[in-house]
């Protein structure tokens, strides 16, 4: 069994989680292993396999190498609610709402805070909103346990009438975010104190490292630990818990990067609708989310990538050196309306 494999069918896995993990096993068993045993008798219909030498197994780094690909995605996930696009958005919305700026400049309390409300629940992405003037907190507007705070300063004509503090992320939220694009278990603190939210463990481990080894209800997993900033001042500590098997040790460092990678790759694929519009936010979004390459391609024609025109060919499954630089490939199929594509993944 190759080690994506028991990736996606790990023992943190729900009853739902189990079904659904054994369904992207079997798409991944195909998609990746099968072209893995078959590159080294020909070319695909996709590209020519590169030829690899022998790697290194990862050793005794196998799980600390699993556990921060993993929190790379996870930090990206919470980065992207920091400073992402949308955030910026969302900014300038309440940067420009002449009703807050004229309640502000007039110094009318209730029309600050009719502004604010209507922020919050409007059409924005905004969770919390707090319009500070001075050292006084006009206005505090949204949900209790808020996370990736950004602050801005509020203008009209050319001077300054207050200044504010928005989120557009709040703990569940990311929880959501995190089960939908790694789907690994996790825990969200305040010092010592686990936060109380759905879908994130029960229950405390007595200590937890930022990165290494720890155990939960019988389970070993590898930790991976980063701060997030809380609403309005303090930090959150957020823990991912990795499964690690005992065969985790023979694969290659490159080799259980890739794989983590291209597990996420696939997980954001399926929330897409399959269609070239979409494909194209994809790969942007993959890109983001991994830090590598995506490409979607129907036969040889791509209909989204990373880079324009993209590598001439691509493996399925091994290595490819394109623009100087040598990239690990994964691949998987999915069904479209105008025939299948096939998604790359390329991780450097």
């Amino acid at each position: 069994m190759s080690f994506l494999v028991k990736r996606l069918a790990g023992p943190y896995s729900s009853r739902t989680h189990w079904c659904c993990a054994s369904k992207r096993a079997l798409t991944l068993v195909l998609a990746v292993s099968l072209p893995a045993m078959l590159g080294a008798c020909g070319s695909s219909g996709q590209g020519e396999r590169v030829a690899e030498g022998p790697q290194a197994s990862c050793g005794a780094a196998a799980p600390a190498t699993l556990a921060k690909a993993a929190g790379h995605i996870a930090i990206e996930i919470y980065a992207d609610e920091l400073s992402g696009t949308g955030v910026r958005a969302d900014q300038r919305q309440v940067e420009s709402n002449s009703p807050l700026l004229r309640a502000l400049a007039s110094g009318n309390l209730a029309g600050v805070k009719k502004a604010v409300r209507s922020l919050v629940y409007s059409q924005t992405h905004i969770v919390r909103l707090r319009i500070v003037q001075g050292k006084t907190v006009q206005a505090d507007i949204g949900g209790p346990y808020i996370i990736a705070p950004v602050s801005g300063t509020l203008r009209q004509h050319n001077r300054t009438v207050g200044h504010y503090l928005l989120s557009v992320q709040d703990d569940l939220g990311y929880v959501k975010l995190e089960t939908r694009f790694l789907g690994l278990p996790l825990l969200l603190q305040r010092g010592a104190l686990r936060i109380p939210l759905e879908g994130t463990l029960a229950a405390a481990p007595a200590s937890i490292p930022n990165l290494g080894p720890v155990t939960y209800r019988g389970t070993r997993y590898e930790a991976f630990s980063f701060q997030a900033k809380a609403f309005p001042q303090g930090k959150v500590r957020i823990s991912l818990f990795v499964p690690i098997y005992h065969s985790l040790a023979s694969e290659s460092c490159s080799a259980i990067k890739l794989s983590e990678l291209a597990h996420v790759a696939q997980l954001v694929w399926h929330r897409y609708p399959p269609n070239p519009a979409a494909s194209s936010t994809y790969v942007s979004q993959v890109g983001s989310l991994t830090g590598g390459l995506s490409y979607v391609r129907s036969a040889t024609r791509q209909l989204a990538g990373s880079t324009l025109p993209g590598p001439t060919r691509l493996p399925s499954q091994g290595t490819v050196t394109y623009r100087g630089a040598t990239w690990g490939v994964s691949s998987f199929s999915s069904p479209a309306p105008a025939g299948p594509v096939r998604v790359y993944v390329l991780v450097g």
